[in-house]
């Protein structure tokens, strides 16, 4: 356990609530299968009544529990902080832990690369001071506000991803964390079913902004083609715009992207004029952009450019977003492996793109895979979701956005992804099915000895089922 991090009195004070008795937590739930012990567990009513599970959160090993009315079953005696609302309480927590703490706080936003750059940033700034971070995507009207209470008050820095499914939720999350720095990675496609064009999406991302003073600086990518549109957006809040990207006009331009041996190397140029160099350990275009903005952030934040540098070979990509497992297996009396590239946590066309950039130019583990012609490259897309009126369409087109030069194999899951798989050539088609399970049934006959596999889709489609069923055929090595 680390520090206290909430005391009865000051959770009372911020709330308004009334505690049974004295109590102190050293983090806080809303979650039980997730609870840790100490932790202050608050009854959030959302998808079910967080007061069904108040008793099990104490089972668990909670401290106290924020209710706003005592269960039936539980004993009285246990301590409590009764609110008139417990949402309303976890915001006013979060609200009184921003005005403790004196860190820096830098709010991530963008259609792709929110969750890798809050990580990255993370990584390189552990080196400089003590870190706050949003867990996973905790980036919406819960996540947002729970990362906030469980941000330290002896925190140097404080990272907070704002994500959106619908209009007018980004601003509303920036007033609450008051950042003094933004950073918006990128605005795509993503969300198109709550939306009427990208326009839109640049609009409600530019949002960001409604938290930050004056003259602070928000970071932007300029290769995003809406960036005109944002930018005019991002001005009317009275904020400096610093631009990444390969756009020429950008404030920090990178120039060269070179992908050896599943490492990613860059030259980019700053403001100034003057060159530097960078190296991100795993292969991926998009991930040397993501690694530029965060460069920014630190230059903003008056830290050694140097550091931050260096601080990117610390950074390899969680689950889902790239996470690279090689798998060892035993078939027919022989050692054989495979690879396995994760991305199944979301998918849009542009992250698709960038997915099959890193398959394509993945370096396998043994030299000889491609010397012997046995090395197949192999991937498995699922539907993206969230696309609007022009789902089938999207998927349809995005085989002109693809580069399947080096591809050998696509397989496809779900009835939108079917619209991009009837246009596959013959040579490069495997598979369809409706449904993840259906894949499954198969999946033991799809892989083979060295093939290196990338598996992309929205998280609802269920891949992350096929990641476990792949690694489970053998050893992680």
């Amino acid at each position: 356990m680390s520090g206290i991090l909430w005391d009865s009195n000051d959770a009372a004070y911020a709330t308004g609530g009334k505690n049974t008795c004295d109590w102190v937590a050293y983090g806080v739930s809303i979650d039980t299968r997730t609870l840790n012990q100490g932790d202050i567990f608050l009854a959030i009513t959302d998808n079910r009544n967080g007061h069904d599970f108040v008793a099990e959160a104490f089972k668990k090993g909670a401290s106290a529990a924020v209710v706003s009315y005592v269960p039936e079953s539980l004993n009285s005696s246990k301590p409590l902080l009764i609110v008139e609302d417990v949402y309303l309480a976890l915001k006013a927590l979060a609200v009184f832990a921003r005005n403790r703490c004196k860190g820096q706080f830098i709010a991530i936003t963008g259609s792709v690369g929110k969750t890798s750059s809050k990580d990255m940033l993370a990584v390189i700034l552990s080196n400089l001071g003590k870190v706050s971070k949003a867990e996973k995507s905790f980036n919406n009207h819960l996540g947002v506000p729970l990362t906030l209470a469980r941000t330290a008050p002896d925190s140097d820095f404080a990272i907070i991803e704002i994500g959106m499914s619908g209009k007018e939720e980004i601003g509303p999350l920036s007033a609450l964390v008051r950042p003094h720095i933004a950073l918006i990675t990128d605005v795509s496609e993503a969300h198109l079913a709550s939306f009427k064009d990208v326009k839109e999406i640049a609009k409600e991302k530019s949002d960001i902004c409604v938290g930050l003073s004056d003259n602070s600086y928000c970071v932007v990518s300029r290769d995003t083609s809406s960036y005109s549109d944002l930018s005019a957006y991002i001005k009317k809040f009275g904020v400096r715009i610093i631009s990444f990207g390969e756009n020429k006009l950008s404030s920090y331009k990178l120039v060269k992207t070179v992908i050896k041996n599943n490492k990613t190397c860059s030259t980019a140029v700053l403001p100034t004029g003057s060159e530097f160099f960078f190296k991100v350990n795993t292969p991926g275009t998009h991930h040397a952009k993501n690694a530029l903005g965060i460069i920014c952030i630190v230059e903003v934040l008056g830290m050694d450019i140097t550091k931050g540098i260096f601080g990117l070979s610390d950074w390899s990509p969680s689950t889902g977003r790239g996470l690279i497992t090689n798998v060892k297996f035993y078939r027919q009396y022989s050692i054989q492996n495979f690879t396995i590239i994760d991305e199944t946590y979301n998918a849009n066309p542009n992250s698709v793109i960038a997915a099959i950039n890193v398959l394509a130019n993945f370096t396998p583990v043994n030299d000889d895979m491609n010397e012997n012609g046995r090395l197949r490259r192999i991937a498995i897309l699922g539907d993206m979701l969230e696309l609007g009126s022009e789902t089938n369409t999207k998927h349809a087109e995005l085989i002109d956005k693809l580069d399947l030069t080096a591809i050998d194999v696509i397989h496809c899951v779900g009835n939108r992804m079917n619209f991009f798989y009837d246009k596959l050539p013959n040579n490069k088609r495997g598979k369809w099915v409706e449904t993840v399970k259906e894949l499954s049934r198969s999946l033991s006959y799809l892989v083979r000895d060295q093939d290196i596999i990338m598996l992309k889709a929205s998280n609802t489609v269920g891949l992350n089922s096929l990641i476990k069923e792949l690694k489970s055929m053998g050893t992680i090595c």
